[in-house]
């Protein structure tokens, strides 16, 4: 059979481009911005509720919820940099081939080899695909502070719900209370600041209080001198 002159060359086959790492900027952005985002809420919770309850002398409800605020930022914080049980990779002398057995509870598991951090890892320890580490005893990946929750930091992720529990439950009473106690108020933004920045101090002896008790007589006698009229 004569050979063919015009024969097409062999294609190669395309190979799949390789997987790139996902990027950890946006991830520790989004992390930040939860911080950010509890600073500037709970900054303006103090600013205007607490403000005005401590004013007129109310003063558990800033104490409480300021107590919750350190614990539940001071957990955010600690859980964002804390060490979730990180296994350091092996060597290459290690091989797949090897079988290792443990026994746990009177079982005999068999460690499962990773192929990225080339070694057997213990049991309840796997690979977070975000972080590309292995994690004993690995939970999950919490994408809210951008870190894994594992055997070495989950007293902090329970820190954390609990005390954030607590602060958004004692959030949710004092801005309850602050509306119950300014209902006499029109809803504006006086009613958010009160009277801090309406009538300066709120106690009754106050020059403030003096001034607004004031006002308020020169309208009643208006009104009844034109009731008169």
């Amino acid at each position: 059979m004569p050979l063919l002159k015009d024969a097409m060359p062999l294609m190669k086959e395309p190979h799949p481009p390789p997987q790139v790492p996902l990027p950890w900027v946006l991830p520790s952005l989004f992390a930040a911005f939860n911080v950010v985002l509890l600073v500037i809420f709970s900054g303006l919770f103090f600013a205007f509720p607490c403000r005005w309850l401590a004013q007129n002398g109310e003063w558990a409800f800033p104490v409480i919820t300021g107590l919750l605020f350190i614990l539940t930022f001071f957990s955010l914080i600690s859980l964002n940099f804390s060490d979730p049980g990180i296994l350091h990779q092996g060597s290459n002398e290690q091989g797949p081939l090897m079988v290792h057995v443990v026994w746990v509870n009177h079982r005999a598991f068999r460690l499962q080899w990773c192929q990225k951090c080339c070694f057997h890892r213990p049991p309840r320890t796997y690979h977070c695909p975000w972080c590309n580490i292995c994690v004993e005893d690995f939970d999950h990946h919490c994408k809210w502070v951008n870190n894994c929750i594992g055997h070495r930091n989950f007293r902090f992720f329970m820190l954390l719900v609990l005390s954030l529990c607590l602060y958004s439950g004692a959030m949710l009473v004092t801005c309850l209370i602050f509306l119950v106690r300014t209902t006499h108020l029109s809803f504006s933004m006086d009613k958010a600041i009160a009277y801090p920045l309406g009538c300066g101090d709120p106690r009754p002896n106050s020059e403030g209080a003096r001034s607004c008790q004031q006002r308020g007589r020169g309208h009643g006698a208006g009104r009844a001198n034109g009731e008169q009229g």
